[in-house]
């Protein structure tokens, strides 16, 4: 009778390993060895929660926010959290789009809101980005309010909508206090316009042509929403402190442009402050046509600084290019583009009817001339260069996080659990966990010094981490003893390192879970009923399982 009770226990076990293997729906996928150690930053979409996981997606740190995640948040060097945020439900806005944010909050280490700050009101509301400065300065992403009337007067060709416009403005604050902001600087595309259909109004060229630093007032994007007020739909920045530029993402335009910083804000609002460079669709400013178009509903463009000791003199920028209605067909890519010399303290273009270089990005992921079908983001989305050369990329609308080696191996891959409802249970679908980006902090950084880095569980319920093969370490778990088992009062387990332990039902129900020490002795079983059980120990990434039966 005992033999058939084992036999049964062990068969249904076998089902329980199986059924885990193949509905693994959540979490990490994949860790090998070549994937870069470090801890990511998860920002889910629908959330109103911040976490930092390690790379098998073990919680190190969360921070909890009374509001919805704007979009962007990034890590400082002290630790702190810094994000941007939703306004509440309470607040009227003239602003309601794609990216909609308007507050700023930072949060220490320990979770504390140490600083708000909110720029939204009748004529402009930060969206989408921001950028931290080396000197503590953030660059805030914003719409500017304009009326129809008053684009009329600049140039504007009527139109039956009648609707405003709202073009980009970036705004560099200095914090202080718990809610202060002194406004250091400010640039705004409204200032460097150009038009060719009224020549007794301001900004006119006989020619687009001619002033290829400068946006096109009737310029508008191909589709329904062609006049809809977010007219530049601007959704990245990026500062250079070397170069003392910054780099935005026009997603409407389809291109990237880079403005100067060095200059005052009177100056931004001269010539001086046009355009330095711009690339991804010519048309814009009438040198090429729809089939020059390089970048299609592009996100998250930044520099790559791989120089030699970190100058930050880079030529290479990374984006996201979406490939919402690529010719050949909707299909995403990242790519590498290195920028012309600077020249003057410029980026030149040739007079006439030439764009600005370079007529292509210099590498891409995928390479493969025709592009991965299976590989779509239509919105959000991002990638950046890691220290270790890989690419770590985010396909945002799937909430889905992966590394790949510049020969494409995939060596690292997470799918977000969460979504508004919470956690996503193993096995279920995530359904909407989208990602705006997800970013990967080295173990270096400088914000983890002195802060306890002991991860905690995963995100997901009732995961099963048997996928998780690397970690911080090149710690080996040998086979867990248990002794006596079967039992049929206690047992008992001897841990050889530091760890945490959980012991689980049959079905993969908590019962009970701790921390050991080197040496420490856990003496469990006394309260179990008759049945199967499994013990769970992690350590440094790598996960055991060990299977428990009492008779």
């Amino acid at each position: 009778m005992r033999k058939l009770f084992l036999l049964s226990i062990l068969m249904s076990l076998s089902s329980l390993y199986a059924i885990h293997a193949q509905n693994q729906t959540v979490g990490n996928l994949t860790n090998s060895s070549q994937a870069m150690e470090g801890y990511n930053l998860l920002a889910p979409q629908s959330s109103f929660n911040t976490y930092l996981i390690d790379n098998c997606g073990r919680v190190v740190q969360e921070w909890v926010s009374e509001y919805r995640i704007g979009l962007s948040a990034y890590l400082l060097d002290d630790g702190s959290l810094m994000r941007t945020a939703q306004l509440g439900p309470a607040t009227t806005s003239s602003f309601s789009g794609g990216g909609t944010g308007g507050r700023l909050e930072k949060f220490n280490w320990e979770g504390d809101l140490t600083w708000t700050f909110v720029w939204a009101d009748s004529v402009q509301q930060q969206h989408h980005d921001i950028e931290i400065m080396p000197n503590g300065n953030i660059l805030i992403l914003a719409w500017e309010y304009h009326s129809y009337e008053e684009a009329l007067l600049s140039g504007k060709t009527p139109n039956t909508e009648n609707n405003p416009i709202w073009c980009c403005q970036i705004t560099e604050i200095e914090p202080y206090g718990e809610n202060g902001g002194d406004v250091i600087w400010q640039w705004s595309a409204w200032d460097h316009l150009v038009q060719n259909t009224d020549s007794l109004l301001p900004h006119f060229s006989a020619s687009i042509s001619d002033a290829p630093r400068r946006f096109d007032i009737n310029y508008i994007s191909p589709g329904p929403n062609a006049l809809n007020p977010d007219w530049m739909h601007c959704n990245a920045i990026d500062y250079n402190s070397s170069l003392d530029q910054i780099i935005i993402s026009s997603a409407k335009f389809n291109e990237i442009f880079i403005i100067p910083h060095h200059l005052t804000t009177q100056e931004t609002a001269t010539f001086s402050g046009d355009l330095l460079w711009r690339y991804g669709n010519p048309s814009t400013y009438g040198r090429g046509t729809i089939e020059d178009k390089k970048l299609f509903f592009q996100h998250d463009c930044q520099w790559i600084d791989d120089t030699e000791g970190g100058s930050g003199q880079s030529s290479k920028i990374l984006v996201f290019n979406n490939g919402r209605n690529r010719p050949q067909g909707n299909r995403s890519s990242v790519e590498e583009i290195h920028t012309p010399n600077l020249q003057y303290g410029t980026y030149p273009v040739e007079d006439g009817t030439s764009p600005f270089m370079p007529e292509t990005y210099s590498w891409r992921y995928p390479e493969a001339e025709e592009l991965d079908d299976l590989f779509y983001a239509q919105q959000i989305s991002g990638a950046s260069r890691l220290g270790n050369g890989n690419t770590l990329i985010c396909n945002g609308p799937s909430g889905y996080g992966f590394e790949v080696t510049p020969e494409e191996d995939i060596v690292w891959e997470y799918i977000n659990p969460v979504t508004a409802f919470g956690p996503t249970t193993q096995g279920n679908d995530a359904g909407n966990n989208s990602l705006f980006r997800l970013q990967r902090y080295a173990v270096e950084f400088p914000g983890f010094i002195d802060k306890d880095m002991t991860p905690g569980d995963v995100l997901e319920v009732d995961s099963w981490i048997d996928n998780c093969t690397s970690g911080m370490g090149s710690f080996e778990t040998g086979e867990l003893v248990a002794y006596p088992n079967p039992f049929n009062d206690v047992f008992r387990v001897t841990f050889q390192e530091k760890g945490n332990w959980k012991l689980h039902s049959l079905e993969g129900k908590l019962i009970e879970q701790g921390w050991s020490h080197s040496g420490y002795m856990l003496e469990i079983g006394g309260d179990l009923r008759k049945g199967c059980y499994i013990l769970q120990y992690e350590n440094r990434g790598k996960t055991v399982f060990k299977t428990l039966i009492k008779i």
